[in-house]
C-alpha cells in the first residue's frame, strides 16, 4: 500500500546548515509545508544542534518533526555512515550521548552502539552507506555479517536506505538495494538526500561545500553535489525517483511511531548541594534571612520585600539557580576573584542579601519585577561579572565540581559578509590577497551586512576585482545565502549550564579548539530544554581593578576594599574636565562630552549618564530635555502624581526599562507578564502599522487606571513612543556606576597602579600608545623594558622617587607568555651580563631575539645598534660572539628609535609623540596643534586612535585624532565620509580642515598627511 492519493509524504532525511545543507531548520519545514508533506526528520550529519528550532517550527506549521542524525559508525568491515533516528526522549539522549562520543573519537565503534540503542531507529545510509559500498566493492560476505550483526541489535528498528539523486546508474542501485531488503526481509525506506529547501540553491551548495573540503570550484570530488536533486523534491519528483509505494508506506508508518515530545514542562533545577533533608527553597530562605538579620535588623520594608522574592522564586522553581549563583560568587571571592551581578539582577533584594551585588535595591529604588515576576515565560540572566584573567578557574572549578553535569553554552556564529567573501572567494579560486584586499575594502559601512545585502557594496567589489566574472559570480552566490546563516559553533561568552545528570541528555557536548566543554546547543535552545544559564561574564576592567589592588599592595602594603570606597567629590572633578581616559563606560568621546556638560557629583548621577548615551535615548530625543532640566535651563512639565513618583529622579524623562514597566504596570494597569510583551514588543515596532495596537492597548490602560485622556494621555504616550531603542535597565546602570567610580577613585589616588593595570589588561577602547601619553599627562614616566628587571606585566617602581611604570617583556610583540616566564626563571640564576650569555642560557629562537632587540630589552648592556648586531650574528655560541666585536656604531637618534619602539611594541618609553617629528611640515601647512585651537575655522592633524561609525548617527563618522597627551573628536559629516572614503579608511595620521566648536571639529575636508 502506497501513499493515499492526494497525501503528502513523509521525508525521512534533510540536512541544514547545521550539518552540510544551506537551508535553516525552519526554511526546510516551510518548504516541506509548501510541497504538501506531512512529515519531514532532521538529519544533519554528526549534528543535534537545529533540532529544538526545527521541533518548534514544526509545531508552529503543524507538522510532525522527527530528529536524528548522521554520523560514521566504525565496524569491523570499515567505516560507514549511518542515519539514527530518535524515537523518543529517552533515544534522543542516547542519540546525544552516541555523537559526543563519534565527536571525540572520529566514530562511534560499533560495539558501543550495540550495546546501548534503546528507542533508535537506524538507516543504512546512502551512497556511501555499507550496502552500497560493501556490494560495489563485491564483499558480500562481509555485508552479510555486517547485516546480521545489526539485525540481532536492532531487529524491527534496522532499515535499509533507498537513495536516488539522479546520477547516471541510480536507478538499477535503488532496485538493487531493495532486492538486497526483500531477499533478506528486511523493511526499506526511501532516504533522499536532502540539503537544500529549493533547486535554485544548488550553486551556494556546491561552492559551500568546495569550501568546506578545502577545494576550488575546478576540481572534481565525489562529495560535491552534481545536481540540484539535494532540494526537497515534491511528491511527484520523489516518486518518480523511488517508485516504490511500499517504501513510502514504510516511511509514513515509521514516521508516525517516531514522534515525541523534545520540550519540557518547566525548568530543572542545577545540582547544587544542600544540607541534608533541605530543599534549595528551604536554604535558600534560610541563607537570605540569616543576611537579613545581620545586616537590615528590624527594617519591615526589607523584610516584606525579601517574602515577596521568595514567594515569586519558589513559584518558578528557579531556588536552585539562586543558589548556583551565590556558590559562584562565594568561591570566587575566597580566592580574590573580583565577582559582582550585573543586569537586572542587581534589582533583587535576594542577589543582595546572597552578596551577588553591594547595590541596595531597596535604598536605590529598583524594580525586581525587572528581573522575576510570576508571569515569566522566559528564564531571568544572572549575569556575574568576574575578572577576566581568572574567569578560567571559576569555569574550571565547576567542572571539577559537576564533572559531566557542566558546559559552556554555544554561541551561533553567523556570516556577515567578509566571512562570506572569505569562504565562498577561497571556493571560487579568489587569491588571498584579493579576498583580503575586498574584506578590508567593505570598511565599517559594509562589514556587517549580513551576504544576502552584498549588492549594496557592489561598487567595492567593483573596486577590487574590476567587472572579472568572478564578481558577478561571487555577488550572485552571496545572494542566495539566507539571513542567519549559522557557519560554526563556539563556547558562547558566558553562558555556563550546569544540569541534573549527564548534559548528554541535551545535547552532544564537544570540547572547543581551547579546551573549553560545551554543549552544541546555545542559551535559547538550552533554556527550552529545561536547563538553566549562568552567565560567567570575563570583564577585562574588572582584571585592571584587580591588577591595579595588587600593584597598590605590592607597592604600599595597603589592600584596597574596591566596594568599600569613600565617596569623594574631588574624585568626580576630572570628569568635569573631561578627563575620562580608561574609566569605565565613560572614556568614549561621547562619553567625554557628557561628563563635561553633567558635572556628576554621585554614583546616581554615573548611573543616568552611562544610560544617557546609549542609541535608546539618543534616537528617542531623550538627551536634551534630560540635560536642559538636569542644568536647571528648563523646568520639567507638571505630571500625573503617579507618574511624577516615577520620572521625578530622572527629571522628567523616560530614562531607564524598569520604568517604562512602572508605568505600564501602575499608570496602563498591566500585570507585570503583559508589561514586558508590551517592551518588547514596543522595542520591534519599526512602523505606524505596530505602532497602533500598543498605542491604543496603551491609551485604554491609562484612560482606565489613572483617567488620563486626549493630549495629557498622547503626551505620556509620547514619552512610551520615543523609548523604542535599546535603553538600559537601572539596576544595570547601577551596577556598572560602581565599577566607573572604583576606576575613577584610583586613577586620582594611584595613577601609577591603575595605569598598570589598564596597560596589562586593555579593557577599554584606547591603544597603548594613547594610555602612554596619558601616563605623560598624568606624570607618570615609563621605564624601558629591560631584560634583567622587566616581568610579565607592567609594575610600579619607585625611580628618582616618584612612582612609574616598567614596561614588561611581553610589550615586546612576539614575546609569549611562556618565554617571559622562561627569562624570569633564568634571572633566578643571576642577571644576564650580555646578549650572548642570553642567547647561551635560553637558546631563544631567533625572531623571539630579535624581538626582545628592537624593544629595546639589551638596551642597559649594549646600544641598541650594537644589540642588533649582535642579534644577527650566527649563534654557535658565545665564544665566537664576543671574538666578533662590533664595528663603531652611532646611537639611534629620538626619531629612529621611536619609530623602532613604535614597531617593536606599540609604544614608547620616550617622551615624544610621532607628531613630534611632524611640526615642522605641520608649521609649513599652517596646521594649529590640537591644543591650541580655538573655535571657529581651523587646520589641524592628528594621528587617528578611534573610528566610530554608529548606525543610530545618521551617516556621520567620529574618528578621535590624537596629538601628544591632546585628544580631538572629529566628526565627518555623510557627504564628506562618501567624498574622501578611501583616505578615512586607510589615513593613520589625517590633516583635516573643518569647524572647531570648542569641542569637537567638523571637518569639511581631510588628506592623508604621507600625501601632503
Amino acid at each position: 500500500m502506497g501513499p493515499e492519493p492526494g497525501a503528502g509524504l513523509a521525508l525521512l532525511t534533510a540536512e541544514s546548515y547545521f550539518g552540510r545543507g544551506v537551508s535553516s531548520p525552519e526554511r526546510l519545514l516551510e518548504r516541506a509545508r509548501a510541497l504538501g508533506h506531512t512529515h519531514l526528520a532532521l538529519t544533519d550529519w554528526r549534528s543535534l544542534t537545529g533540532g529544538v528550532r526545527f521541533f518548534r517550527k514544526a509545531q508552529e506549521l503543524g507538522l510532525k518533526s522527527l530528529l536524528g542524525a548522521g554520523l560514521p559508525l566504525a565496524t569491523p568491515e570499515g567505516t560507514f555512515p549511518v542515519l539514527l533516528l530518535a524515537g523518543s526522549r529517552e533515544g534522543y539522549a542516547r542519540l546525544s550521548a552516541h555523537l559526543s562520543r563519534a565527536l571525540a573519537e572520529g566514530s562511534l565503534p560499533l560495539a558501543a552502539l550495540l550495546e546501548d540503542n534503546a528507542d533508535l531507529v537506524l538507516l543504512t545510509g546512502g551512497r556511501e552507506g555499507f550496502p552500497s559500498r560493501l556490494l560495489s566493492e563485491r564483499r558480500l560476505e562481509a555485508l552479510d555479517r555486517l547485516l546480521k550483526t545489526l539485525e540481532a541489535a536492532f531487529r524491527d528498528r534496522l532499515f535499509l536506505a533507498l537513495y536516488h539523486a539522479r546520477l547516471p546508474g541510480d536507478d538499477r542501485r535503488v532496485r538493487i538495494l531493495r532486492a538486497l531488503a526483500q531477499d533478506r526481509g528486511l523493511p526499506y525506506v526511501p532516504a533522499l538526500e536532502v540539503r537544500q529547501a529549493t533547486p535554485e540553491l544548488y550553486p551556494l551548495l556546491d561552492a559551500l561545500t568546495c569550501a568546506r573540503l578545502g577545494l576550488g570550484v575546478e576540481q572534481p570530488h565525489p562529495g560535491r553535489p552534481r545536481n540540484e536533486a539535494q532540494a526537497l523534491p515534491s511528491k511527484e519528483e520523489a516518486l518518480d525517483r523511488i517508485p516504490f509505494p511500499e517504501a513510502w508506506a514504510n516511511a509514513r508508518a515509521l514516521a508516525e511511531g517516531l514522534a515525541f515530545p523534545l520540550l519540557p514542562e518547566r525548568m530543572l533545577d542545577p545540582p547544587v548541594p544542600l544540607p541534608p533533608g533541605r530543599t534549595p527553597q528551604e536554604e535558600l530562605t534560610r541563607l537570605a534571612q540569616e543576611a537579613l538579620r545581620r545586616r537590615y535588623p528590624q527594617r519591615p520594608a526589607y523584610q516584606a520585600r525579601l517574602q515577596e522574592e521568595l514567594a515569586t522564586v519558589e513559584a518558578l522553581g528557579l531556588a536552585g539557580f539562586f543558589l548556583l549563583a551565590h556558590q559562584v560568587v562565594a568561591w570566587a571571592r575566597s580566592r580574590g576573584i573580583l565577582a559582582v551581578a550585573r543586569g537586572s539582577a542587581v534589582g533583587s533584594l535576594l542577589a543582595h542579601l546572597l552578596d551577588l551585588t553591594p547595590v541596595d535595591p531597596v535604598a536605590e529604588g529598583l524594580l525586581f519585577e525587572r528581573f522575576l515576576h510570576g508571569g515569566m515565560k522566559a528564564l531571568p540572566d544572572i549575569d556575574l561579572d568576574l575578572s577576566s584573567r581568572r574567569r578560567q578557574e571559576v569555569i574550571r572549578h565547576l567542572e571539577e565540581t559537576y564533572g559531566a553535569q557542566e558546559a559552556m553554552a554555544a554561541a551561533y556564529v553567523t556570516y556577515r559578509l567578509p566571512l562570506a567573501v572569505q569562504d565562498l572567494g577561497r571556493a571560487l579560486g579568489l587569491p588571498a590577497e584579493l579576498r583580503h584586499r575586498l574584506t578590508r575594502a567593505l570598511g565599517r559601512d559594509f562589514r556587517h551586512l549580513p551576504p544576502h545585502r552584498a549588492q549594496e557594496a557592489e561598487p567595492l567589489f567593483r573596486e577590487v576585482l574590476g567587472e572579472a566574472p568572478v564578481k558577478g559570480l561571487l555577488l550572485r552566490l552571496l545572494a542566495l545565502m539566507e539571513k542567519g546563516h549559522v557557519r560554526h559553533l563556539m563556547p558562547h561568552v558566558g553562558g555556563v549550564v550546569v544540569a541534573p545528570g549527564p548534559l548528554t541528555r541535551y545535547a552532544p557536548v564537544v570540547r572547543s579548539a581551547g579546551g573549553i566543554q560545551m554543549l552544541t546547543l546555545d542559551k535559547d535552545d538550552l533554556e527550552a530544554l529545561g536547563l538553566v544559564k549562568l552567565d560567567l561574564l570575563g570583564l577585562r576592567m574588572l582584571s585592571a581593578l584587580e591588577r591595579a589592588r595588587e600593584e597598590v599592595f605590592r607597592s604600599e602594603g595597603v589592600w584596597l576594599d574596591l566596594e568599600g570606597l569613600p565617596q569623594e567629590e574631588a574624585v568626580y572633578r576630572p570628569l568635569w574636565r573631561g578627563e575620562t581616559l580608561g574609566v569605565f563606560q565613560l572614556e568614549s568621546p561621547a562619553q567625554t562630552a557628557m561628563s563635561r556638560r553633567l558635572r556628576p557629583k554621585t554614583l546616581e548621577d554615573l548611573a543616568q549618564q552611562i544610560a544617557l548615551v546609549r542609541p535608546g535615548p539618543i534616537q528617542s530625543g531623550t538627551v536634551r530635555p534630560y540635560l536642559e532640566r538636569r542644568l536647571g535651563r528648563e523646568r520639567s512639565r507638571p505630571l500625573h502624581p503617579v507618574l511624577q513618583g516615577l520620572f521625578s529622579k530622572t527629571h522628567g524623562v523616560l530614562l531607564f526599562q524598569e520604568q517604562l514597566l512602572s508605568l505600564l504596570h501602575h499608570g496602563a494597569g498591566m500585570g507585570w507578564a503583559e508589561a514586558e510583551a508590551f517592551r518588547k514588543a514596543l522595542s520591534k515596532a519599526q512602523d505606524e502599522e505596530d505602532l497602533k495596537p500598543l498605542r491604543e492597548r496603551f491609551l485604554e490602560g491609562l484612560r482606565a487606571t489613572l483617567g488620563l485622556e486626549g493630549e495629557e494621555a498622547m503626551e505620556v504616550w509620547r514619552l512610551v513612543e520615543g523609548f523604542r531603542g535599546y535603553g538600559f535597565t537601572e539596576s544595570h546602570a547601577q551596577a556598572f556606576a560602581r565599577h566607573a567610580y572604583a576606576s575613577l577613585w584610583l586613577k586620582a589616588h594611584h595613577p601609577a597602579a591603575f595605569l598598570a593595570g589598564l596597560l596589562s589588561e586593555a579593557p577599554g577602547m584606547w591603544p597603548p600608545a594613547t594610555l602612554r601619553q596619558e601616563a605623560r599627562r598624568l606624570g607618570v614616566p615609563l621605564l624601558p623594558l629591560s631584560v634583567n628587571r622587566s616581568g610579565l606585566h607592567y609594575r610600579v617602581e619607585v625611580a628618582r622617587g616618584v612612582k612609574a611604570l616598567r614596561l614588561p617583556l611581553t610589550a615586546a610583540k612576539g614575546v609569549s607568555e611562556d618565554f617571559a616566564r622562561a627569562i624570569l626563571q633564568q634571572r633566578l640564576r643571576g642577571p644576564f651580563r650580555s646578549l650572548e650569555d642570553f642567547r647561551a642560557r635560553l637558546e631563544p629562537p631567533e625572531d623571539v631575539l630579535l624581538a626582545l632587540v628592537k624593544a629595546g630589552a639589551f638596551d642597559e648592556l649594549h646600544g641598541r645598534r650594537e644589540a642588533l648586531f649582535r642579534a644577527g650574528l650566527a649563534p654557535e655560541g658565545p665564544l665566537l660572539s664576543e671574538a666578533i666585536p662590533p664595528p663603531p656604531l652611532p646611537p639611534l637618534h629620538l626619531g629612529e628609535r621611536l619609530r623602532l619602539d613604535l614597531e617593536a611594541k606599540g609604544l614608547s618609553e620616550l617622551p615624544l609623540h610621532p607628531l613630534d617629528l611632524l611640526r615642522g611640515r605641520l608649521e609649513e601647512l599652517g596646521a594649529t596643534p590640537i591644543p591650541l585651537l580655538r573655535p571657529g575655522p581651523a587646520l589641524t592633524a592628528g594621528l587617528v586612535v578611534a573610528r566610530q561609525k554608529p548606525p543610530t548617527a545618521k551617516g556621520h563618522a567620529f574618528y578621535v585624532l590624537e596629538d601628544g597627551p591632546h585628544r580631538l573628536q572629529a566628526v565627518i559629516p555623510p557627504e564628506v565620509w562618501a567624498r574622501r572614503y578611501r583616505v578615512f579608511r586607510d589615513a593613520r595620521i589625517l590633516l583635516v580642515q573643518g569647524v572647531y566648536t570648542g569641542a569637537s571639529l567638523r571637518v569639511e575636508e581631510a588628506w592623508p598627511l604621507k600625501d601632503v
